[in-house]
């Protein structure tokens, strides 16, 4: 169902501009949105608890305040799981992971970040599930998880027995 846009090119040439005014426009149209960054930077300070949990051994670990973040040792696959209409990953350009979108210098953002709206509302995301021999909206991030965890796994049928 997400659809998965990359927008790549070297260091200070805009891409993150570029991302931050797609998620706007596409935030105002009523899409939900997931960004995937690349870095070669760690986000977890050494010392700090979170940083703690994890050299511990923690395969998970949640940082909850107003938002809430979560340390995952994850596979890229994980992204076609993600319970959002529209996944935008900065970077990762020697990996073929959605559409590529290339953005040679600072110039370009507003043209890049246009042309990641356009691609983002021709993708298809289109839901069909049915439960329980009823057809159901896919409008809420459950659902959508399921559904796209279904779909990764080329899974067309499924029956829970108790």
């Amino acid at each position: 169902m997400g659809c998965i846009i990359q927008v790549v090119g070297k260091k200070d040439t805009g891409k993150t501009s570029a991302i931050e005014r797609a998620v706007k426009i596409l935030k105002e149209k009523g899409y939900s949105v997931a960004v995937v960054k690349h870095s070669h930077h760690e986000i977890d300070i050494q010392g700090k608890d979170t940083y703690r949990f994890w050299e511990a051994g923690s395969d998970i670990v949640i940082f909850n305040d107003s938002k809430c973040v979560m340390f995952y040792r994850c596979n890229l696959n994980l992204l076609y799981l993600l319970p959002v209409d529209i996944i935008l990953v900065e970077g990762y350009k020697d990996l073929e992971l959605g559409k590529k979108i290339e953005i040679h210098n600072p110039t370009e953002v507003d043209e890049i970040s246009r042309k990641i709206v356009s691609e983002a509302e021709n993708c298809n995301k289109e839901c069909n599930l049915i439960i329980n021999g009823k057809k159901v909206e896919c409008d809420d991030p459950l659902t959508v998880l399921l559904y796209n965890l279904l779909n990764y796994l080329k899974i067309r049928e499924l029956k829970i027995e108790s």
